[in-house]
């Protein structure tokens, strides 16, 4: 309906709005196992106060000695020894769900991570 120029917004939009809704899309996947574990690190991380990582510490195996991927990840919040189950550390325990991860690790599958060669 024409009201000398103005157009009438109840004759227009006299029935119900619909808005198209679409899903959330899904989270990409991640591009390599490595950031797959990296997000996983950093969920733990922020869960406990802490910044997350940009990228995974280079560390020795378990059969090189030393700290390992996740015990360096993890040793500002006070870890100590993390196994393939959980990390341990003054006043903290956690159970990480990792363990495959480091066993691949310590298996030499992720060499771009090994610091002592």
């Amino acid at each position: 309906m024409n009201l000398g120029g103005m157009v009438d917004l109840d004759a227009v939009h006299s029935g119900a709005m619909t808005v198209p809704t679409e899903a959330p899309a899904p989270p990409a996947a991640p591009a390599s196992p490595l950031d797959d574990v990296l997000r996983r690190v950093n969920r733990i991380r922020t869960a406990h106060g802490a910044d997350p990582l940009y990228e995974l510490p280079a560390a020795c195996t378990a059969w090189e000695g030393g700290g390992c991927v996740l015990e360096r990840a993890f040793e500002d919040l006070g870890v100590l020894i993390v196994d393939y189950e959980r990390a341990y550390g003054r006043h903290i325990e956690f159970k990480h769900s990792l363990g495959d991860f480091a066993r691949d690790f310590d298996a030499g599958r992720y060499p771009e991570l090994f610091a002592c060669r």
